[in-house]
């Protein structure tokens, strides 16, 4: 009965992680726009990228819908074809030391936002 309370278990962290972030009025970035060189960002799952840039916060979706490369890395770097800090609502790439994932959107998000889903991952 274990292994099935341990299954159980891990199915229900798994659908956890797996929740989106939402909030009812976002709308996806439609114009690219210049980062800081200060940029901060915190991972949501897989799934997800949050993106903080001075009073801006943004969550970064995936094609394909996750970027493992983002799991194990401490560092990004965000490109639009090859120009660095450059954020666009498409041919954006996130890019760690061992491997890149393509942005599929943009999403603006407000700081209580930002804060909630940065302080569910520190759990």
């Amino acid at each position: 009965m274990s292994t099935s309370r341990s299954l159980l278990a891990a199915v229900l962290l798994a659908a956890c992680s797996a929740t989106a972030p939402t909030h009812a009025s976002e709308t996806p970035l439609t114009d690219c726009l210049d980062l800081s060189s200060g940029y901060q960002v915190t991972r949501f799952g897989t799934q997800y990228l949050l993106l903080k840039d001075g009073d801006d916060h943004y969550r970064l979706g995936f094609s394909g819908g996750s970027c493992a490369a983002i799991a194990v890395s401490t560092q990004v770097q965000i490109a639009t074809e090859g120009q660095s800090n450059r954020l666009c609502p498409a041919k954006t790439q996130v890019r760690t030391k061992r491997d890149s994932c393509v942005v599929r959107e943009v999403v603006p998000v407000d700081a209580d936002e930002y804060e909630r889903y940065a302080r569910r991952n520190r759990r």
